[in-house]
């Protein structure tokens, strides 16, 4: 038996702590009956959240755990379904036990490394802001980008929507002129495009090159890999269960 916000994380539904915040404001129900924070699940229960129901099934439990790396192109939309029928990420993916789940996303313009696993609960531990998780861009820019203007991104500033915009480190790529490598451990939405912005540089193009210890190397645009051992073992202190 498991707790419902543990079946929800591992099936992608909620992170725990949403689950949990859900529970509390009674909108989680497992077999029709309001769930509680200690309420338990078996296999062929039914929990209901959001007007949907999950079925417990044995196949969440059995499941071969996977992860790959896909270069995502520029025009596909990280999204299950998209109402403008834009081609999403999903539809380049391989079948998989259980369901592909995105390791964060990219916007719709922004090329480079996104990773998917079937392992809900595992997704949720690498996309918490605890995780403290590097993300490293090749980015394009137009406008001048001086000394001072780099030093404010590196402090942080204000970009907007009461979120400050921070970069951990910046170094300028010696074969293309404006063209910068960056690294940052946060993921508020395209919060790289607004911090050039509000120093007064527009990106041209973004591509996301390595994610924690997972690189993009030489993976060519629209295809995919499967994650090699020694970075699975890397990624160890967020496959605990």
């Amino acid at each position: 038996m498991y707790r419902v916000q543990k079946i929800l994380s591992m099936m992608g539904v909620l992170s725990r702590r949403e689950c949990e915040k859900n529970i509390t404001l009674g909108l989680v129900k497992v077999n029709d009956v309001i769930a509680t924070l200690g309420t338990k699940v078996i296999i062929g229960d039914s929990i209901s959240f959001n007007d949907r129901r999950y079925i417990v099934s044995h196949n969440l439990f059995n499941s071969k755990f996977e992860m790959l790396v896909y270069h995502k192109p520029c025009g596909e939309i990280v999204t299950l379904k998209d109402n403008a029928n834009r081609k999403t990420v999903f539809e380049s993916l391989p079948s998989v036990s259980g369901k592909w789940i995105n390791i964060g996303r990219l916007d719709l313009d922004t090329s480079g490394l996104l990773l998917f696993t079937n392992n809900g609960d595992i997704a949720n531990k690498m996309m918490h802001p605890s995780s403290n998780i590097s993300r490293t861009y090749e980015v394009l820019l137009k406008g001048s980008f001086t000394d001072i203007k780099k030093n404010k991104c590196l402090n942080g500033l204000d970009i907007g929507m009461s979120e400050t915009g921070k970069f951990d480190s910046v170094e300028k790529c010696n074969t293309t002129a404006n063209k910068y490598i960056i690294t940052l451990k946060t993921g508020k939405n395209r919060e790289v495009r607004r911090v050039f912005l509000t120093v007064n540089c527009t990106v041209i193009n973004l591509k996301r090159i390595q994610y924690d210890n997972i690189k993009l190397d030489n993976l060519i645009v629209g295809e995919h890999r499967y994650l090699n051992e020694e970075e699975i073992k890397s990624l160890s202190m967020y496959l605990e269960k």
